[in-house]
């Protein structure tokens, strides 16, 4: 590394210690005296606690310049490892972590500048067996088959799902280059509709996976979010770069 990059990487790193978000402020202000390429060359140099923890930090209600540079692999290891930050209440809730889950994959994935990097992203995101668990949260209780009573007897709620689905699908093509695919960005049939655009494969994982367990929705977050968590711990044990994250996010356990 140039000397210039290993200041940045070292400024970074410390304030993450302290603050992982005016960490995040310091990229920010480090990439309006940075070429893209040596902003990825700091990327690739800070570990991925810290980049997790910069990311978790961020308003994801915002692009970050930071998201759009991290590389697939990088993105993919953030999210199998951000169970690791996620606030008891988030943790212990299926609809906000279903939400929560739902948005950090929006800002990573909607915030990218091509449709290609897009797909580079679900595809690597879903070849890690956490990353698939992520991936599928958002969209469970659309997935789900789940008898309800009305008027006519059982009604099978699943099928309705589906429809409307594949409606999304259809809107979406036609209003390709409109309004987030034709579906308010804050909608999860707007993020499925593009998972399903562009990797058909994985959206077929994501169903199968969803479609394996045989619980309510409910109880489908809550196991994936404990695998989650597990598998997060597995890797931090198996790399020495993550040795100190146990002790911290003991209370988890």
């Amino acid at each position: 590394m140039t000397n210039l990059i290993e200041i940045a990487v070292a400024e970074i790193k410390e304030l993450a210690v302290i603050e992982p978000k005016q960490a995040s402020k310091k990229f920010e202000l480090i990439a309006n005296t940075m070429s893209d390429e040596q902003l990825v060359e700091v990327i690739e140099n800070i570990d991925i606690v810290t980049l997790t923890q910069m990311n978790s930090q961020h308003d994801i209600s915002f692009p970050s310049i930071i998201s759009e540079l991290m590389s697939p692999e990088r993105i993919r290891d953030i999210v199998c490892q951000q169970p690791l930050y996620w606030e008891e209440k988030i943790k212990n809730n299926a609809d906000e972590l279903q939400q929560h889950t739902f948005d950090f994959l929006t800002y990573l994935i909607r915030t990218q500048d091509s449709e290609d990097k897009q797909a580079e992203i679900l595809e690597c995101i879903a070849e890690d067996p956490a990353g698939l668990f992520y991936l599928s949260i958002p969209f469970i209780e659309l997935y789900r088959a789940e008898a309800v009573p009305d008027d006519e007897g059982l009604h099978d709620m699943l099928h309705d799902e589906e429809e409307d689905l594949e409606e999304a699908v259809r809107y979406t093509e036609r209003q390709l280059n409109e309004d987030a695919h034709g579906l308010g960005i804050d909608d999860p049939r707007s993020l499925l509709a593009l998972i399903r655009q562009l990797t058909p494969q994985v959206e077929q994982a994501i169903k199968a996976l969803i479609r394996n367990e045989n619980s309510g929705w409910e109880g489908i977050i809550n196991k994936f979010a404990t695998e989650l968590v597990m598998q997060a711990k597995e890797k931090n044990q198996a790399s020495d770069e993550f040795a100190e994250v146990d002790d911290m996010f003991s209370f988890l356990d």
